[in-house]
């Protein structure tokens, strides 16, 4: 019995998913376009972004797993992202070499089962189908005809927040491959509450697991010598977009009204350029930056704001736990799996008095920060990557 396993770039649950298997001894093979050697990180660790995301990609614990890669197409893409010339349409190009190489690699004689995840799936499924092979769909977000009905309301309520690109119809999106290859999965596997419910609601007998994502809690920790003596700092992560619940957050920051407060926005800015131009006060916009150098934002902050629509489960969160965040977050996040009132707020997504509740809440109990820091620490420490690989094990068993 063996799982062809694949992912179209590699990350942390697609690393310790494959390493999942492949610590059961059941890893036919690991399709990824390129999984770069440690010399390789070595050679470019002072490059700078391309750097860093080479980096990123290195998973020393796969070193010796059997791997499928296609690095020549791998490179050519990133030397045109490297050229500021990249698009989605480079990140679909990654997905077709992945099912065309799943869907050819599926027939080997010991493949028992293939796992693979949305948008690369279709090929692969549909060749482990005919030959009567177990196909173990992992959903990282939730199911996309309920973002269609979500992206639908949101563009209603904020079009004037959107840039004029962005109003177009999507060039890229596989809507029916999408709807195709949930019909055709055995299992789903998800990181939390919220995408299985956006599952089921459109398909009431799927099988489903959770695997809840895990945290590193060496890299991101608490600072031991933390200040006190400033203004209350809240920090939002991520993509700042409709989706993320930015317009909402800054109407509910500017309603609430705190005094001695910051927030600080920290991401690449999708929305309408000139809306950058007009944030309230308190609040500052920066750019994307490295993981060290939003640890050590996380680090001078008090506490995390997650107001999203639809996510997966938004590792940020996690991560900003981890550091000694208490945290705000929407019912369409790992909010409702990973939120208890000893360290944070649970908020419906799109609810603005109930933001607007919660950061004065914080505002006015700036006294309890220390003890909620610490619950939002300890909290983060029951989710390890090991327990994700446990549980992701428990799941898939039964299909191979």
């Amino acid at each position: 019995m063996s799982v062809l396993f694949g992912h179209p770039s590699g990350g942390p649950f697609s690393h310790h998913a494959a390493l999942a298997h492949f610590e059961k001894g059941r890893l036919d093979a690991f399709c990824v376009p390129w999984m770069p050697s440690r010399q390789v990180v070595g050679l470019l660790e002072n490059a700078g972004p391309l750097g860093r995301r080479f980096a990123r990609r290195h998973f020393p614990p796969l070193a010796s797993a059997p791997k499928i890669q296609g690095r020549w197409g791998e490179l050519r893409r990133l030397a045109i992202r490297a050229f500021g010339r990249g698009d989605e349409g480079l990140s679909y190009e990654a997905n077709d070499w992945l099912m065309e190489t799943m869907g050819r690699e599926c027939r080997r004689p010991a493949v028992t089962a293939v796992h693979s995840y949305e948008d690369c799936s279709l090929t692969q499924f549909a060749e482990a189908k005919r030959l009567g092979k177990a196909c173990l769909y992992d959903m990282p977000i939730g199911y996309y005809p309920a973002w269609e009905q979500t992206q639908a309301d949101l563009l209603g309520r904020h079009a004037d927040w959107l840039p004029a690109e962005a109003r177009l119809p999507g060039r890229f999106s596989r809507p029916e491959q999408k709807r195709r290859e949930m019909e055709l999965a055995d299992l789903v596997l998800v990181p939390g509450s919220f995408v299985e419910r956006t599952i089921l609601s459109f398909h009431p007998g799927k099988k489903t697991a959770r695997a809840p994502y895990g945290v590193d809690l060496e890299f991101w920790c608490p600072d031991p010598e933390k200040r006190t003596d400033k203004a209350l700092r809240f920090i939002c992560a991520g993509q700042l977009s409709i989706r993320k619940g930015i317009p909402g957050l800054l109407a509910a920051w500017e309603a609430a009204g705190l005094r001695d407060a910051e927030l600080e926005l920290v991401g690449p800015w999708q929305l309408a350029p000139e809306k950058r131009g007009s944030l309230p006060p308190g609040v500052t916009c920066l750019p994307p930056c490295s993981s060290e150098a939003l640890r050590e934002r996380y680090r001078a902050a008090d506490v995390f704001l997650f107001p999203s629509f639809f996510e997966g489960f938004g590792l940020v969160l996690l991560e900003a736990m981890a550091c000694g965040l208490p945290a705000v977050a929407t019912d369409a996040t790992a909010g409702p799996d990973v939120l208890d009132e000893s360290c944070g707020r649970l908020v419906q997504a799109g609810d603005l008095d109930a933001m607007v509740e919660s950061l004065r809440w914080f505002g006015a109990h700036r006294g309890q920060l220390p003890g909620m820091s610490r619950a939002a620490r300890s909290r983060a420490e029951t989710f390890t990557w090991g327990n994700y690989r446990r549980r992701m094990d428990e799941g898939v068993a039964p299909f191979i």
